[in-house]
């Protein structure tokens, strides 16, 4: 839901629906869920949480074990086949992360924000090495990461404000920046230099540096990105990664419509 939409004042607004896909949303970093989980991390009553579930599970977008716990299905990939098939920047970038990867043997990822969050749109990972499962589909928090960084600093300054406002700034690690002062001073860097680098911020362990990829218009659509492991130093990045990563921005540029 939009940061400012009051769904009370709107008479088009279908709450039952808005609910039903809060309870789904819940599966993007749950295998399961019980009924009480759902109430709980939704602030629904368990009686809503439950008929959510169970009109869900009639569709076939999720399953019930005997334990009753709920599993997401394969029917859910449907949702965002017409996204991922549609969007050319996402088909476009494909084979340009898998050649980045391979050149840096490195992991490179293309990211879209929406609302506080990145989603990652096409990926090619060459190693594991964190433990957040990075894929498409994936979302993680923008204030954090290079590529929500990049995303957020192309961001008008009044939405801008609205979303450092309504986003949950929590201190992932001892290194994660968290005084909405600093993530704007941040952000103006970034916007000035145009790019971003996280130092475990996100997670420890992981570094990455993001650019933006901007439309024919020059607007930011999207963020690339190369992640490494804490052996691979932020200086290192910027001077062997920056260059190839603009380069695939600009190739990007022109090989794809958004």
């Amino acid at each position: 839901m939009g940061l400012d939409h009051d769904a009370r004042t709107d008479p088009d607004f279908m709450q039952s629906l808005a609910r039903g896909l809060e309870v789904l949303r819940l599966f993007e970093t749950r295998e399961s869920l019980s009924t009480a989980e759902a109430a709980s991390h939704t602030g629904l009553s368990r009686a809503v949480a439950r008929r959510c579930l169970h009109t869900l599970t009639v569709l076939g977008y999720v399953d019930a074990d005997e334990g009753r716990r709920f599993h997401p299905t394969p029917a859910l990939l449907s949702l965002a086949r017409a996204y991922l098939v549609q969007n050319r920047l996402a088909k476009a970038a494909d084979p340009i992360l898998k050649e980045i990867s391979a050149r840096m043997g490195e992991s490179c990822s293309l990211g879209v924000r929406d609302g506080s969050e990145v989603v990652y749109v096409a990926r090619a990972e060459v190693r594991r090495f964190i433990s957040i499962d990075l894929q498409v589909g994936s979302r993680v928090p923008a204030y954090c990461t290079s590529m929500g960084r990049v995303l957020l600093a192309a961001t008008p300054l009044d939405e801008l404000d609205g979303l450092l406002e309504a986003a949950k700034l929590v201190q992932r690690t001892g290194r994660t920046l968290v005084d909405p002062h600093a993530v704007r001073r941040e952000l103006d860097r970034v916007r000035a230099q145009g790019f971003a680098t996280v130092d475990e911020e996100l997670e420890i362990g992981l570094r990455s540096l993001a650019v933006p990829v901007r439309d024919e218009a020059g607007q930011v659509v999207a963020a690339i990105n190369v992640g490494t492991a804490r052996e691979r130093s932020i200086a290192n990045l910027v001077v062997e990664a920056l260059p190839v990563l603009r380069e695939a921005a600009v190739r990007l540029q022109s090989r794809a419509v958004v």
